[in-house]
């Protein structure tokens, strides 16, 4: 039993839970070995876009994995790549930042896709969230040119162009939490890792940008 500071001891009483077994099950793997590729969630199926089988040849499948863990493989993306960005609006899984276009590949619950308006750029290196009703993508670069653009999907996958980035910067990272997208790091078009953190609301109002406590980019 520990003892405190004034001597006395203190009671720690313990319940007993009940711990979920985490068992490891094999299951079928991708159609083709590949890196760099992208993955996100909708409906009852994870679904592995694009990648690199070789540093040489980027890919264009998808896999898809239902909740039973059967491997499917839906239509492909319009266009090959790695370093792509993907999330998931309402009923819609997004996939763009291909190499040579700025194609939007969406996946509906049923694994049919679709090609809603394409980003304002065409841009890799990009990364995406989602908040409240959209989707969003922000960032990339394309032929040394780095980007501070902001593209926002609605779930009925409708494209607006929020407020940009406070900096152009790439390989930066996004998540979200509660009512709020935060869009983080990167690199600058001065090749200087940024500590930026932009912060989007559900109704993609950007607020007041904050900062890591140092620059870093791929996290």
């Amino acid at each position: 039993m520990p003892r405190r500071q004034d001597g006395k001891y203190a009671t720690i009483e313990f319940e007993n839970y009940e711990i979920p077994a985490l068992t490891k099950r094999e299951v079928e793997g991708l159609s083709q070995s590949r890196g760099g590729l992208v993955a996100t969630t909708v409906g009852n199926y994870a679904l592995f876009a694009g990648g690199s089988v070789t540093s040489s040849s980027p890919s264009s499948t998808v896999d898809a994995y239902s909740n039973s863990l059967t491997r499917s493989t839906p239509t492909a993306l319009s266009a090959t790549g790695d370093g792509l960005a993907g999330t998931t609006v309402g009923s819609y899984a997004l996939f763009s930042g291909a190499y040579a276009s700025s194609t939007v590949d969406a996946y509906n619950t049923s694994l049919a896709r679709s090609t809603p308006t394409a980003l304002s750029q065409n841009r890799r290196e990009l990364t995406a969230t989602a908040v409240g009703n959209y989707a969003l993508f922000g960032g990339g670069m394309r032929s040394g040119i780095s980007y501070s653009t902001v593209d926002a999907y609605s779930s009925s996958l409708t494209k607006s162009t929020p407020t940009a980035l406070s900096i152009e910067r790439y390989s930066l990272s996004a998540a979200s939490v509660g009512n709020y997208a935060l869009f983080a790091g990167g690199c600058s078009p001065a090749t200087v890792y940024s500590p930026v953190v932009d912060v989007y609301n559900s109704n993609l109002t950007k607020t007041s940008p904050i900062t890591l406590n140092q620059g870093k980019l791929n996290m």
